[in-house]
């Protein structure tokens, strides 16, 4: 796991020449993970990861494309970095509506988990919260596997010197599988600056996390018009949000 890992089916290229680059195979399920606020609750009542997934034969149509047409309509071109915290302060009118659009057009998995200073915990000092979660997402994807009946998984997150150590431990014995039948998986780290268009809808799916989780903890029973817009307005086979409000270790 590491920010230049290289094998014969993906390959993230860090340097300004070219631009990093992920190469995805047909039937390979790229997983792109980032996260929202502060794992030990520091400024934040709250912390998620998620973000999104595709087949590597369709992330161009539903994913690349579109959100290039985006940055385009935003900052004027289609490599300019668009990111969740900086948009209120760019946005022009119609910018906050193609957003929303991106979301509610295209036919792409979102997934998140969150927990808040509301979650009870029996956990023991050496599991953390990253690791408690990191079960969450590990079924999630595996609906996901079941799915799309992809041969591969690469699941890559937004590096955060903050998290990488973390991310990296609880991580590293992932396990994938269709029924009985292991799927080969590999995690690797992809810094913001790659520009990377799918870790920037993953940065927006948080953001979006975020505020509800934030709206959740003040008053519960509605949703915030950018969480409906991500999680409410496409198939629910494609979506997961799971906030979590207890966790609990076996004994």
């Amino acid at each position: 796991m590491g920010e230049d890992s290289r094998d014969e089916s993906a390959e993230v290229v860090v340097g300004p020449e070219p631009l990093p680059k992920l190469v995805l195979p047909d039937r390979c399920l790229a997983v792109f993970v980032d996260d929202t606020g502060h794992e030990e609750f520091k400024g934040q009542p709250f912390y998620g990861l998620g973000g999104c997934a595709a087949l590597g034969r369709d992330i161009e149509r539903l994913i690349y494309r579109p959100w290039k047409e985006l940055r385009m309509k935003v900052k004027g071109s289609t490599e300019a970095p668009l990111h969740a915290n900086k948009f209120p302060s760019i946005a022009k009118t119609g910018d906050v509506e193609a957003v929303a659009s991106f979301f509610r057009a295209h036919q792409f998995f979102r997934f998140a988990v969150v927990l808040t200073t509301e979650t009870t915990t029996e956990l023991p000092e050496n599991i953390g919260r990253i690791r408690a979660m990191k079960g969450v997402l590990e079924a999630r994807i595996n609906d996901i596997v079941r799915m799309t009946l992809c041969k591969e998984v690469k699941v890559i997150f937004e590096s955060s010197d903050r998290v990488n150590a973390s991310i990296q431990e609880a991580f590293q014995d992932l396990t994938l599988v269709r029924g009985s039948k292991p799927i080969p998986s590999e995690c690797y780290f992809m810094p913001k600056s790659g520009r990377e268009p799918a870790l920037e809808v993953a940065d927006f799916i948080m953001h979006a996390v975020g505020r509800q989780a934030k709206h959740n903890l003040a008053r519960r029973g509605s949703f915030e018009p950018d969480f409906c817009a991500v999680f409410h307005a496409v198939d629910s086979k494609l979506t997961s949000f799971m906030e979590v409000g207890a966790i609990t270790l076996n004994r």
